[in-house]
């Protein structure tokens, strides 16, 4: 399934960062490094996702045209217990942040992902 077909039919067009922000938005804790990321909690969580595009640039090579975008997300976690019953320990929800480099095959809508330091 090509997540980012909106987005790269938009490419130069104003709608081009909103309908970017929803493909990587709908991708998900699952289909993103998330996790790896994580620098308090120790479950990366679907809530309060945002993302924000720092940079978009169009490279060409020798087999294709991709398009690199790096992204900000900030979402939250939590520090998982025991679940018992008789748990004192508070569901805190955690701040994460981390940025993120999307390499877009212009052609097939393929993707990588890779979390930068």
């Amino acid at each position: 399934m090509n997540h980012f077909a909106n987005a790269l039919h938009t490419w130069g067009m104003n709608a081009f960062e909103s309908e970017l922000i929803a493909a990587i938005t709908g991708l998900g804790v699952n289909g993103l490094p998330l996790q790896k990321a994580l620098t308090q909690g120790s479950v990366a969580l679907d809530d309060d996702f945002v993302v924000r595009v720092l940079s978009t640039n169009l490279k060409a090579h020798a087999q294709g045209d991709f398009l690199h975008c790096k992204v900000s997300v900030q979402y939250t976690s939590i520090i998982t217990g025991c679940s018992c019953i008789d748990d004192p320990s508070p569901l805190n929800i955690l701040p994460e942040y981390c940025e993120l480099l999307l390499v877009i095959d212009r052609q097939s809508g393929d993707f990588t992902v890779t979390l930068l330091d």
